[in-house]
C-alpha cells in the first residue's frame, strides 16, 4: 500500500471505536494488512504513536524495541511487572530484560535486541 493511502486510513481508523461493519470492510482490512505486512506503514505508524505518547524512541536501536519498552511502562512510566502482555523491560540503569511470567518479578537479562540484533549497551 502506498504510504500516503496508508496514512489516510490511519487517520481513519487509528484509536477509535469502529462499528463491526467497518472492521469487516475491505478498506480496513487493507489498512491492517499494512500496518503488520509493510514495514513502511508499521515504522510510520509506530513513530507516530510513540511521538503522540512523548515517547523518546531516538536512543533505541530500533523502534521495535522502543515500542516494546513503551508498552512495558504504566501511565506513571514505571514497569508494569506482573503483566503477561509485557515482553521486554528496560532499568534506569540501562539493562533490559525478558519477564519470566511466573508470579515473581524474575527477569532474563539480555544483551542483544531480540527483534533487530544490536548489542544493547549499558
Amino acid at each position: 500500500m502506498e504510504l500516503e493511502r496508508f496514512k489516510e486510513l490511519h487517520a481513519r481508523f487509528f484509536g477509535k471505536e469502529l462499528p463491526e461493519e467497518v472492521l469487516a470492510s475491505e478498506e480496513y482490512e487493507a489498512y491492517s494488512e499494512a500496518i503488520h505486512e509493510d514495514e513502511a506503514c508499521y515504522t510510520w505508524a509506530t513513530a507516530e504513536k510513540l511521538k503522540s505518547k512523548g515517547f523518546d524512541y531516538g536512543n533505541y536501536c530500533c523502534l521495535m524495541l522502543a515500542d516494546k519498552v513503551y508498552e512495558s511502562l504504566d501511565e506513571d512510566g514505571e514497569i508494569r511487572y506482573g503483566n503477561p502482555e509485557v515482553v521486554i523491560n528496560k532499568w534506569d540503569e540501562g539493562l533490559y530484560g525478558i519477564p519470566v511470567h511466573n508470579g515473581s518479578a524474575t527477569m532474563v537479562v539480555i544483551n542483544y535486541c531480540p527483534w533487530c540484533g544490536t548489542r544493547l549497551s549499558v
